[in-house]
Parts: structure tokens; C-alpha cells; sequence
């Protein structure tokens, strides 16, 4: 059967990987389009001034230039700003005193003012890119440079350059959940308060392949294509036609392979628009391609808060409530649901896989001249476990409990299930005691200590810390399929999500295998082209495998139901007595049959196809959960760190594919580290210009600055999906900041020296072992 050879749960290589490793990917900048013109976005050189005035003579007669456009030429073309859904059930959140969230609203090209370093002020089409990059030079813009606003507290000084009239003091929005007077009474009878204040530094997304889109018009018809990345094909269809003012047929996006997404290719960016304005004016194509010094100006950035966090307990460490309280720096405006998606992610886990009684969370968002902010693995989820995990293990050092005791004493048992987090999320499955007991023993805990000795003898730190984490995946809940059995030998899965490396195709071809009895290689799967599929929400929040993966046994369940009807008609038997297995419908207790390719061909030679539709919706997400355990060694003459060893114990829910989830989870882990370690943009004083804007100077790691992950799964079926999956995509990222930063604050302790903030880098490792007076003549070799 084939399910025993590429059926879910086979380790089956991805079908994709042949064409990518032959030459025969297509990304955005490899699209070569007949009579296609180039374009350059200047851009703003300060984070906040006004306009006073654009000269763009010079470059409009300069050679090979055929359009300059700026705000003014384009205000008639386009209905409003990009939209930002803040003020759109259920994406509306506005102010606790009634309010509406500021509007924030930023359009294609700058308006009279830029508001962050690399705002689009300007499009220049020519012939060749050297053209329009030296038109664009020509570009003459007068300035008056007004305060740059960059940090938090520099927001919030009441003597600060106010960035919006409707952000009064800078705060667009401020927001609360949970249960505030339970809270508050848990912590009035609390034995023990722990407190922390952790800095979440702003990270640039770094996708492999930097954005490009490419827009054409047709004039006969008047319909817009545009070319370009992003995770829901049919979301940006729907923004960019109300931008546009036309109905939504009018556009057709078309997506091509993509270097990675992560969150922050969900939103329309200005250059989306701006080619395509610009192919109707000229009516030729026109494509955009950044720059990777472009990317670290104007790719939307992520994370970037400052958490008061503080856990309440009894005498026996036993949780009685938490306490968070978050200011956000967003940027200088709201990209697409962006409120909405921090606040539902990071509010929904508010007490992981804990029984905690109560808590509150209060998040505020802050203005200021900083590059827009979109969603990144593990939005929320992240910061929200970081929280958790960090008041925890400080909880243990302050009470001297043994950090992995103090977490099993208040961890979920089956018998608390389901469980209603304070922050709403419903947790319905989960081994949270088995998970951290696996990941203890796999990871050596108890023999930490020898290890700790030896590192120590050698002149080396070590540290050891663990972290849980609990996410909740689904987000839009509904999604679509269409199966198409041909009689021709192939099956066309149209799929509503959209990959972008994470292997869909081998996936869905996998699902339909098992589903339909039918031949992996012989399944095609289609995504990102609204024309060939009716519909889909994309994406985003780790749902594909369980919301386009039911969406496909839906859709072929479907199929199945059909195709016995017009087998019972050709075998001339009752629908009642036709079996199928192994793609093949036969009459019960006989051999005689006929194969469901069979039965298209029938169909088609009658005229008709056979293919069907569903729509898979649910009321819930679901919560992937795991532990994550960090082994590492510091020298403390340089505070160079060594990641030693790392464990992940998974939660993934039923898995389809254990080579492409173990590769979803060693992406994932490494992008955590990476922010605990490396990462973090740093603007200078003043004037707010990026210091980090390259790969010179933003540090991103190397194969060699990581171990060797030993990732186990406990796959806990979720019973709301015939798969039984839950999510994976970002699991693995939401746990590894915490666990990273335990580790470090374990091996600081034992030095006498206090916990950081991320990024732990050498320098900032070496300067709290020296305020702690520990410090050694030269590096270990």
C-alpha cells in the first residue's frame, strides 16, 4: 500500500529538492518578463523630517528614465494608506480608556514627512537598473530634520518629538487581559515575588532571498499581475484591489519560490504597489529588486520589547499567579493586523503548560522612528515563554529549588486537561511531565555537576538551563483544497496555503498517498497563483500540516464519495456494496474493479471531472508543546560562549514527515539562538542612524558557533484533525531564547556575577564577569 512506503509518517525526501539543487528554482528576481523596465526606491537618509520639497527634473531627463514618481503623482491612483486593519473586527484594539489606537497609517511613498530611516520616498523606472539607481541620485529632496525618537524611554519623555497627534506621549495603544483583581489578590498572599526586567531586542528578518516583485498590466482587459513573495496570495489580492479601488478579480498574484518568509512577508510592502501603478502608467512591466542594504532599512523587523515580568508563589513554589507588563516599540506605523497579531499571540499563553491559577497582562504600543514591524517565528509565543521561563528559573535561585523540580511541581497532568489559560488559549492534549523527564535524561541533567567540574578545571564557565514552551498554532481558521484526479494517471492537489520552503508538496503528496491509495510521484501540487486556486488564508501561525492538510483529506474524501457513485454505475452495482482501498473501488467480497484514475477517465470521456472542493474550519488553536535544555561553557577571560549540547523534546502532534519537521525544528532553534547570541539592531545616539545596516556590522551565526541538536518528538495525537498534527514551524524557535539565556544566567551565578539581557555577546558576557570581579589574563586556546 503506498501509505507504507510514502504515506504519513514516512521519512520520505522532499520532492522539491531535486529541482531546487539542479538550477531549476525561480525566485522573484529570476523572473524575465518580455519588455520589463527596472525601478529604485529612494529612499529617506534621516529617521524623521518633513518634506519640504522633491526636485525631480534631473532625473526625469535623465537617460533611459521613464517614470519619477513621488506621493503627489500617485495620490489619485490609490484609495488610502496600506491598510493596517487596526480598526477592523476582530483585529480592532484600541486604548483602555475607550479609544482608538492611533492610525499610524503609512502610505506607498512618503507624505510630507518620513517617520524611520529608508521610508520610500521616491519610485524611478527606467530602462536598466544603473539607469534608475542614477536617476534617483539626481532626486533633490529638501529635508527639515526633526527629533529622531528611537529608543523607549526617549518615546516617552514628555519633552519627545511627538510623532503622531493621535499617539499622545508616543503610545498608540495601550491593552489588558486576563484577570486583574484575582492577580493581584494571588500576589498580596503570595510567600515569594519574583521580578524581572528583560529587555526582547529588535531583530532585522534576514530572508535568504531579499524581497523583488515584478507588476504588469494588461490593457485590453485591465488586469494587474503581480509577481512577488509572500504567504497569502489571496490576502495580498484583497489589499492591494481595495488599495486600488477594484474589484478583487482584477488582480492576480503569482507567487514564486521564496527564500524564506517567517511572518514578515504576510503584509503588502509600498514597492508591491508601486510596480504595479507603475506597469498601468507605462504599460510595459515593471520589476523591483532589493538590495540587501535595502533589506536591513526596510523589510519590516520583529520583536523589540521591555517586559516587567513577576511570578507570585506559594512556600512550597507552587505557582499562585503572573504579572506582565510590556511595552512594545512597533515602529513609526502599523503593518497589516499588526496589533491584533502581537497582542492575541503573546496574551494567549500567558502561563504556558503551568497550572497557573492567574494572570494579567497589560501591553502598550510605543511610536517611534524605527523601520515598521511585521510578525516573526514565533510571534508572541516567544516572547511570552521567554517571560515565564526566565521568572522561573529565578524563582528556583531565589527560593534555592532545583529549577526542574519547581517546573514538574506545577506542570499540567491529564487530569487538568482541558485547561483555559489565564490569557484565553484552550490547552486539550500535551505530556508536559513526560516531555520535561525525557528531556532531563536525554540532556544528562544529573550529571551535570561532573560536567560543570571538568569545565571548570579546564579554566572554562558552564551553565545549564531548560526551558518549556507551549505555542498556540492555527490563527486564520479556516482553509481550502480542491482534488483533482485526472485521467491521465495524476492527482492535482490545489492547495490555500502557500510554502516557502517548508516543503508543502512533499507533504500534501504524502496526506493524498495514504488518502487515495494513489502514487506519491504521481500527486501535483499547486499554491500561490489566485487564478488556479479559488481561495485561502496562506501561511503563517504553524497551521499548514493540520488546516491544508485536513483541508486535502477533506477534499479527497470528497473525491472518494463521488468517484463510488460513478463506480457503482459502471460495475452496474449498489453504491452500498462498492469498497475502495489502495485506489481502487471494488465490489465487496468479489475481484471485480475499477481504479479511481479509471473512473476519471470514464468521467472525462463523458465531459465531466472529477474533482472537489472543502473548506476545513475550526473554532480553536491548538498548543504545540516541548522543553527545550541548553549545555554551554564560557571563557571568562573573553566571555567567548561554547554551545556544548542541546536537547528538544516536541510536541508536534502526529508528524507526516520526520526529515522535513527535524529540519523545521533545527531552522527554528537556530533562529532562537541566533537572537540570544547574535542578533540586535543598534542605532546611534542622536541621530538615529542604523549601525547595524549590513552583514559587516549585524551579526547572524555560522555553522560552527552551533552544536549538534538532539531533537526528539513525543507525538501527542490532536484530536480536532483527522492528522492528528499540531504545529511545528515556530515551536522550536519559542523555546530556545529562554533556554539559551537560563544557561548563561547558570553559569554567571556560579561566577558571582548577575543575569544580561539579549544578545549575550562576548562583550556584554565579559563585562558582567568583570563587574563581578572575576576575570582571567588572557583567552583559553
Amino acid at each position: 500500500m503506498a501509505k507504507n512506503k510514502t504515506g504519513i509518517g514516512a521519512a520520505v525526501p522532499r520532492k522539491e529538492d531535486r529541482r531546487f539543487l539542479t538550477g531549476g528554482g525561480q525566485f522573484s528576481d529570476d523572473i524575465v518578463t518580455s519588455g520589463a523596465l527596472s525601478a529604485i526606491v529612494l529612499r529617506a537618509p534621516l529617521p524623521h523630517a518633513e518634506i519640504t520639497a522633491i526636485h525631480t527634473a534631473a532625473a526625469l531627463a535623465a537617460p533611459g528614465v521613464r517614470a519619477v514618481l513621488t506621493a503627489g503623482d500617485i495620490e489619485a491612483e490609490i484609495t488610502g494608506p496600506i491598510p493596517s486593519f487596526y480598526a477592523t473586527p476582530p483585529f480592532d484594539i484600541g486604548r483602555l480608556d475607550g479609544g482608538d489606537a492611533s492610525d499610524a497609517a503609512q502610505f506607498p511613498l512618503a507624505r510630507g514627512r518620513v517617520r524611520y530611516l529608508g521610508e520610500p520616498v521616491a519610485f524611478v523606472v527606467a530602462d536598466t537598473a544603473h539607469q534608475a539607481q542614477d536617476a534617483a541620485e539626481l532626486i533633490d529632496v529638501d529635508y527639515r530634520p526633526l527629533g529622531a525618537v528611537m529608543e523607549i524611554d526617549d518615546a516617552l519623555d514628555p519633552t519627545a518629538e511627538q510623532i503622531w497627534p493621535d499617539a499622545p506621549g508616543n503610545v498608540s495603544f495601550d491593552w489588558e487581559i486576563g484577570d486583574k483583581e484575582a492577580t493581584e489578590a494571588a500576589f498580596a498572599a503570595a510567600h515569594h515575588v519574583t521580578q524581572l526586567r528583560l529587555i526582547n531586542n529588535r531583530v532585522v528578518i534576514n530572508f535568504m532571498e531579499p524581497r523583488a516583485a515584478v507588476g504588469s498590466h494588461d490593457a485590453a482587459t485591465g488586469r494587474l499581475t503581480l509577481q512577488a513573495g509572500c504567504q497569502s496570495p489571496h490576502g495580498m489580492r484583497a489589499s492591494l484591489a481595495g488599495m486600488l479601488g477594484i474589484e478583487e478579480d482584477a488582480v492576480h498574484v503569482l507567487v514564486p519560490d521564496m527564500g524564506g518568509g517567517f511572518g514578515a512577508r504576510n503584509s503588502i510592502y509600498p514597492e508591491f504597489l508601486l510596480v504595479l501603478l507603475a506597469a498601468r502608467r507605462l504599460g510595459r512591466p515593471v520589476k523591483w529588486t532589493a538590495s540587501r542594504g535595502e533589506a536591513f532599512l526596510s523589510d519590516y523587523q520583529a520583536r523589540d520589547h521591555v517586559f516587567h515580568g513577576e511570578l507570585a508563589l506559594d512556600a512550597a513554589g507552587r505557582f499562585l499567579g503572573l504579572r506582565v507588563r510590556a511595552d512594545w516599540r512597533h515602529g513609526a506605523y502599523h503593518t497589516g493586523r499588526g496589533i491584533w497579531v502581537m497582542a492575541h499571540y503573546l496574551s494567549q499563553v500567558l502561563g504556558g503548560g503551568y497550572r497557573m491559577p492567574a494572570g494579567y497582562l497589560y501591553l502598550r504600543g510605543i511610536v517611534s522612528n524605527t523601520t515598521p514591524q511585521g510578525p516573526y517565528r514565533g510571534v508572541g509565543r516567544l516572547e511570552a515563554n521567554y517571560v515565564l521561563e526566565r521568572l522561573i528559573t529565578q524563582a528556583a535561585t531565589e527560593m534555592d529549588m532545583d529549577q526542574v523540580s519547581i517546573r514538574r511541581l506545577n506542570l499540567l497532568g491529564a487530569d487538568d486537561l482541558p485547561w483555559r489559560t489565564p490569557g484565553g488559549a484552550l490547552i486539550t492534549s500535551g505530556a508536559f511531565a513526560d516531555n520535561l523527564d525525557r528531556a532531563v535524561e536525554i540532556a544528562g541533567w544529573r550529571d551535570a555537576p561532573a560536567r560543570r567540574k571538568a569545565a571548570e578545571e579546564s579554566g572554562r564557565l558552564h551553565g545549564i538551563g531548560l526551558a518549556m514552551y507551549a505555542e498556540n498554532d492555527g490563527s486564520t481558521p479556516t482553509e481550502f483544497a480542491e482534488i483533482a484526479v485526472g485521467g491521465d494517471g495524476r492527482v492535482t492537489a490545489l492547495m490555500g496555503t502557500q510554502d516557502f520552503g517548508m516543503g508543502h508538496a512533499t507533504i500534501y503528496s504524502q496526506i493524498l498517498s495514504e488518502k487515495l491509495g494513489v502514487d506519491f510521484d504521481d500527486i501535483d501540487v499547486v499554491f500561490g497563483d489566485t487564478e488556479r486556486v479559488k481561495r485561502g488564508a496562506g501561511t503563517h501561525g504553524s497551521r499548514s500540516t493540520r488546516m491544508g492538510g485536513t483541508a486535502a483529506v477533506m477534499g479527497a474524501e470528497n473525491v472518494i464519495v463521488r468517484a463510488r457513485e460513478e463506480a457503482a454505475d459502471i460495475l452496474e452495482a449498489a453504491v452500498a456494496d462498492i469498497d475502495f482501498a489502495d485506489g481502487r473501488f471494488t465490489i465487496a467480497g468479489t475481484d471485480r474493479g475499477i481504479t479511481l484514475f479509471e473512473v476519471a477517465a470514464r468521467m472525462e470521456a463523458g465531459g465531466n471531472r472529477l474533482s472537489e472542493e472543502a473548506d476545513f474550519n475550526v473554532s480553536a488553536e491548538v498548543i504545540s508543546n516541548g522543553v527545550h535544555v541548553c549545555e554551554l561553557t564560557i571563557d571568562p577571560a573573553d566571555g567567548r560562549l561554547r554551545l556544548e549540547n542541546y536537547t528538544v523534546v516536541a510536541d508536534v502532534g502526529r508528524i507526516v514527515n520526520p526529515i522535513i519537521v527535524n529540519g523545521q525544528l533545527h531552522g527554528g532553534v537556530t533562529q532562537g539562538i541566533s537572537q540570544a547570541l547574535f542578533e540586535g539592531i543598534v542605532y546611534e545616539p542622536g541621530s538615529g542612524q542604523t549601525l547595524t545596516g549590513s552583514l559587516m556590522d549585524y551579526c547572524l551565526p555560522r555553522a560552527d558557533d552551533l552544536p549538534n541538536f538532539n531533537i526528539v518528538f513525543n507525538e501527542v495525537v490532536e484530536v480536532d484533525n483527522p492528522i492528528g498534527a499540531k504545529g511545528a514551524g515556530e515551536s522550536a524557535t519559542s523555546g530556545a531564547p529562554a533556554a539559551v539565556m537560563n544557561a548563561i544566567a547558570d553559569a554567571l551565578r556560579h561566577a558571582g556575577a548577575e543575569p544580561i539581557d539579549m544578545p549575550a555577546t562576548p562583550e556584554t558576557i565579559w563585562r558582567a564577569l568583570h563587574a563581578a570581579g572575576m576575570v582571567r589574563d588572557r583567552p583559553i586556546t
